[in-house]
């Protein structure tokens, strides 16, 4: 039995890897780059069939003069050209999209911004002339980006939730059969990790015309802001990680749970708000009590309070079976939540959702 589970333990992590590094990899690679590439987030084309295939903007090259970006590229073995006037202000404020293929004139059209990692424009190409199975040659050649771009941000947001998810059943799994050094460190980081967040929040609600009679300047604050997160997590990290490896005092004990319970509720509230905003959709459940993110939040916070409550009372019983239970509970929340902050984050920086 036991080398039964140690053998699924490492395949679900091990395929957990694998998806993970894909998804990242086709993100990435795929992903517009401005203004070290070009100065435009992306290009697509129009087909006859008002079907759209995109271009990633890596394909072009891209000159420099002292009014003009002038840039290129091959497909279907002819030169694409693209001329576009900067801005006077600003030079990636782009106009008069002017475009050729082959050295004939073709439309190009602004279609829009998007962030990739600044805010730059994107264009589309109509009437290259192209024949049904060249698109589609160009299309297959560039399938990353076009299948990007057809999953769209719900998607991919999808993608990232699942992964979450995965990543905080392993965790849960993996502290329930092997409990030990490793799950109560990665518990205690995590638990400091909540309350550094759920400090930060409650501290960054006040708004700075209540604190500067107090002589608080608006640098001075966001300073204290950012000092106060960071000593109660790195205190919740401490004190927890102590109450897991030895045993305390009644009112020591009190005060480490409190702590830790209120970083477990950050990391619920943070997992469920994010990662199950997208649930209605994918289980086509719109129009319906799940949809109204009002009545959700308040839900979330009541379950979060539940889970809370019950690592306080775990912390609080200091049984063998108790702290195996809080590693669990403390180790899946934990991993969801890095996991979705991780990929919000690619996905905002990679330009992919915003």
């Amino acid at each position: 039995m036991r080398r039964a589970v140690l053998f699924l333990s490492r395949f679900a992590i091990s395929l957990w890897i694998v998806l993970v590094v894909a998804f990242l990899s086709l993100l990435m690679v795929n992903a517009p780059s401005v203004p070290n590439l070009t100065p435009f987030a992306g290009i697509s084309i129009k087909t006859p069939n008002s079907s759209i295939i995109h271009l990633p903007n890596r394909t072009f090259t891209c000159t420099e003069t002292e009014q003009q970006f002038q840039c290129h590229a091959k497909i279907q073995n002819r030169l694409l050209d693209l001329s576009l006037t900067k801005g006077s202000d600003y030079k990636y404020d782009l106009s008069n999209c002017r475009a050729w293929y082959d050295k004939q004139s073709v439309s190009c059209q602004e279609t829009g911004q998007n962030y990739a990692p600044i805010l730059s424009r994107m264009y589309q190409i109509t009437g290259l002339g192209l024949s049904p199975q060249q698109l589609q040659a160009v299309k297959q050649k560039y399938w990353g980006i076009n299948t990007l771009m057809q999953m769209g941000e719900l998607r991919l947001m999808w993608i990232s939730t699942g992964l979450s998810l995965a990543a905080g059943l392993s965790a849960a799994f993996l502290v329930w059969f092997y409990p030990g050094k490793f799950s109560k460190a990665f518990t205690s980081l995590v638990c400091g990790f909540g309350m550094y967040h759920f400090v930060w929040g409650l501290l960054g609600r006040v708004q700075y015309d209540i604190v500067t009679p107090y002589g608080f300047t608006d640098d001075t604050w966001n300073w204290a802001v950012n000092g106060g997160a960071l000593v109660a997590g790195v205190g919740t990290v401490l004190a927890t990680a102590l109450l897991l490896w030895q045993r305390f005092n009644r009112l020591t004990k009190i005060f480490v749970s409190i702590s830790s319970s209120v970083g477990i509720f950050n990391l619920c509230l943070f997992s469920f708000s994010w990662n199950f905003a997208y649930l209605p959709s994918l289980l086509g459940l719109t129009g319906t009590f799940f949809q109204d993110g009002y009545a959700m939040m308040w839900l979330w916070t009541a379950i979060s309070t539940i889970f809370a409550i019950a690592a306080a009372l775990l912390l609080w019983l200091n049984t063998n079976q108790s702290i195996k239970n809080f590693l669990c509970l403390g180790s899946s929340f934990g991993a969801v939540a890095l996991a979705t902050r991780f990929f919000i984050s690619v996905l905002l920086n990679l330009g992919y959702a915003d």
